[in-house]
């Protein structure tokens, strides 16, 4: 297992779709990536992040990698 981000649009269709949100943020998600330290939800952002926020995206990368 492995330390792990997780970041998503509130735009995308799939942070949409049914369940998906309860999945998120109520224990679903964690409970399937134990080693998930932080959930993002990009204001504005849709499903291609890297390409609608490059700055914001690169910017939780980098800071999720400064600790290793």
């Amino acid at each position: 297992m492995v330390p792990s981000k997780f970041v998503i649009g509130d735009l995308d269709l799939t942070y949409h779709m049914s369940g998906m949100k309860e999945y998120i943020h109520d224990g679903g998600f964690v409970k399937d990536v134990p080693l998930l330290e932080q959930v993002v939800v990009m204001e504005g952002a849709a499903h291609f992040i890297n390409q609608e926020k490059p700055d914001e995206i690169n910017h939780h990368i980098f800071q999720f990698l400064q600790k290793f």
